[in-house]
């Protein structure tokens, strides 16, 4: 592992906290773009949230409001004594999606945890979106804590429509560190169980809902059939298959 490198340059890029009733607003507002749905966060469960103590963000490019994230405090995680901080939602709008600006953004809720004294952040993810897998296990390098059935029931915004929310719940762990560890792709060994991830699940939803479906039947039993048999997820293998392995056999 290795600590994560800071963000390029990004030409004309901020990441402001947000404070007031205006910015949760508009950080409602971008997240409504991004997916495609209305009031996917009220702006006055935001406030309330802001005003508790909660992480707000809005990423400005040259001016103009192009991603936001927002978090909420809870209690400490098993063997912590400090708070964790639960990141929500986190996006970028399509015109400015892959130019880095989503690392940004995870980099300053990161570097605002660490701060505010939060021993970790959590988040969850779908398991059938290879990219964030690779963003989140990788990039970020966080841990694997679990999966979870339809977390948040049947979602119908533009991008999870009619889908089941099926996730992975990730940690980070912020306290006594100056940056996050990057992680590397895992070899697995002949005891561990591989979960494939689809090329693109995106556009299979967009032209193939059959086989989409399929995939997360597939990868749901799969994930369920680790769980009792004590599996755990190590990381990603280069094929993007996640590695499950007993916690006998070193598991994270």
């Amino acid at each position: 592992m290795s600590t994560a490198a800071g963000p390029r340059e990004i030409a004309g890029l901020s990441i402001e906290v947000a404070t007031t009733p205006a910015d949760a607003a508009l950080i409602s507002t971008i997240f409504d773009e991004v997916w495609s749905v209305k009031a996917m966060v009220s702006p006055e469960i935001m406030v309330a949230a802001l005003h508790n103590g909660a992480y707000g963000a809005i990423a400005w490019r040259d001016g103009r409001p192009v991603g936001a994230a927002f978090a909420l405090v809870g209690l400490p995680l098993a063997g912590q004594n400090k708070p964790n901080l639960h990141s929500h939602a986190a996006g970028v709008v399509a015109t400015a999606a892959n130019g880095g600006i989503g690392y940004a953004l995870k980099l300053h809720q990161f570097s605002w945890a660490r701060q505010h004294e939060f021993a970790t952040v959590t988040w969850t993810f779908d398991p059938l979106v290879r990219r964030n897998a690779w963003f989140n296990i990788v990039k970020l390098g966080t841990q694997v804590l679990g999966y979870h059935q339809n977390f948040y029931g049947q979602l119908d915004d533009g991008i999870n429509a009619g889908e089941q929310s099926d996730r992975l719940l990730v940690r980070w762990d912020i306290a006594d560190r100056a940056a996050p560890l990057a992680s590397t792709f895992v070899q697995s060994n002949r005891n561990d169980v591989l979960i494939a991830t689809p090329a693109d699940i995106e556009l299979l939803r967009k032209t193939d809902t059959a086989q989409a479906a399929n995939w997360r039947e597939r990868q749901r039993a799969a994930f369920e059939a680790a769980k009792k048999n004590g599996l755990s997820v190590v990381g990603l293998d280069e094929d993007y298959c996640y590695v499950l392995r007993s916690n006998k056999d070193g598991a994270q």
